[in-house]
């Protein structure tokens, strides 16, 4: 590294990093669902067809991540971003001109490319290059982005629809959007790979290779990877119909979907910051199965809701903000106590694939049962039970010791 402090460095590509998933996560994940309603209404489409786009978003990113992360092994972690924000930006500004549903899935298809270049893994990949210590806190705080961008952006959204119509408003959030993630990769984000105090890691081997496949064949794997894709075809699942289902079937004004997501995302920003501290005050298992059977609450009240239960709407909203964001934090807390060390990455890559193509999966189903149900209800039931077996699949967890080199016992014995 070249001169300054690399300790005040650290804070400052931070800084980027926070706004840079904060807006591509934020825009993305949690407030393009907001759009459904009216695409419906626009166009004519059934749930199924205006979710589509959604799940091949999904598919692109989990099937490019791999790719992603060889580079991000080989180049610059900030260009890499940089590349990604553009797309991502280009991508919006399409969205607004989209005008039929190829259209709109090859948008979203360049969308789930872009995401998988600046969103968590080379944000993480630069992070862990910048905080050899604190990267605990550090990740938190990061994680804590993608949420308090999903409590933002909806609210100047939805404002914009109102006033401007949806295309002009996609329109104005992808050029904003761009400016911000542009302008945080050229002003405050470097690459810190010579600034690490970590020990480097060692560099893949056949050998290596070949100790991640038993790993994967485990009791304990097919645990975890049950866990954490049920609880991504849950999340899923849920961020991307809540929006049709407060508007079409409880019959919520639209005019107050905005507040709703705000109100659940900002939830999501105090509950990555609780569970996370809870996580290294008691067992992380228990704390995550809490989170999860929160999650489960919410998802019973949602199938019940109506639009005159202004009191029980906002509580759900709550509940399922603090209930989504524990597990998801806490989902990234498991996987590493349970395979920190050299083949943490691949490890982690092979669970976040099978994760995403678990939300994928998650989205198309949950819109053929309304199709074929009508509404929500038994969708919203059947996720609160996959959630209940989630919860105790992870707390079957707790007999086993953390760290991939572990002693064998009956929940790590091969398949």
């Amino acid at each position: 590294m070249t001169g300054g402090n690399p300790q005040h460095h650290r804070w400052t590509v931070l800084g980027g990093l926070f706004l840079v998933y904060m807006a591509s996560n934020g825009v993305t994940l949690h407030t393009l669902p907001l759009l459904y309603p009216e695409l419906m209404d626009s166009f004519g489409w059934q749930a199924s067809e205006v979710t589509l786009p959604a799940t091949v978003f999904f598919v692109i990113g989990a099937v490019t991540s791999p790719p992603a992360g060889w580079l991000l092994d080989r180049y610059s972690s900030r260009g890499i971003i940089a590349i990604g924000s553009l797309l991502l930006t280009l991508g919006l500004v399409a969205y607004s001109a989209a005008n039929s549903l190829w259209q709109l899935v090859a948008v979203y298809a360049l969308l789930g490319l872009a995401l998988s270049l600046c969103g968590l893994v080379s944000n993480m990949v630069m992070l862990t290059g910048w905080f050899a210590s604190g990267r605990g806190r550090a990740t938190g705080i990061l994680l804590m982005a993608s949420s308090l961008g999903g409590a933002l952006f909806p609210l100047a959204v939805g404002s914009g629809i109102e006033q401007l119509g949806w295309r002009h408003t996609v329109l104005l959030t992808g050029v904003g959007v761009g400016s911000l993630m542009l302008g945080s990769v050229w002003l405050l984000l470097r690459d810190g790979r010579r600034v690490m105090q970590a020990s480097p890691t060692p560099s893949p081997s056949a050998n290596s290779q070949e100790r991640v496949i038993p790993l994967l064949l485990t009791r304990r794997f097919a645990a975890i990877v049950f866990a954490t894709g049920s609880l991504w075809f849950i999340i899923i699942a849920l961020t991307q119909h809540q929006s049709i289902h407060l508007a079409r079937d409880v019959g919520l004004a639209r005019s107050s979907l905005p507040a709703v997501f705000s109100l659940f995302f900002g939830c999501s920003v105090v509950g990555k910051f609780c569970f996370g501290l809870l996580s290294d005050r008691f067992d992380l298992h228990r704390v995550m199965a809490a989170a999860i059977l929160m999650l489960a609450v919410a998802l019973i009240v949602l199938s019940q809701m109506t639009a005159s239960a202004t009191t029980l709407l906002y509580g759900y909203a709550m509940l399922a903000g603090l209930g989504f964001s524990g597990a998801f934090t806490c989902i990234q807390i498991l996987i590493a106590a349970h395979y920190s060390g050299p083949l943490y990455g691949r490890i982690l890559a092979t669970i976040v694939l099978i994760d995403t193509l678990c939300g994928a999966l998650g989205t198309q189903t949950i819109a053929g049962i309304r199709e074929w149900q009508g509404d929500y209800t038994a969708a919203f039931l059947g996720l609160a039970l996959l959630a209940m077996l989630s919860a105790l699949m992870v707390l079957t967890l707790t007999r086993v010791t953390e760290g991939p080199a572990a002693p064998q016992t009956a929940a790590e014995a091969p398949l």
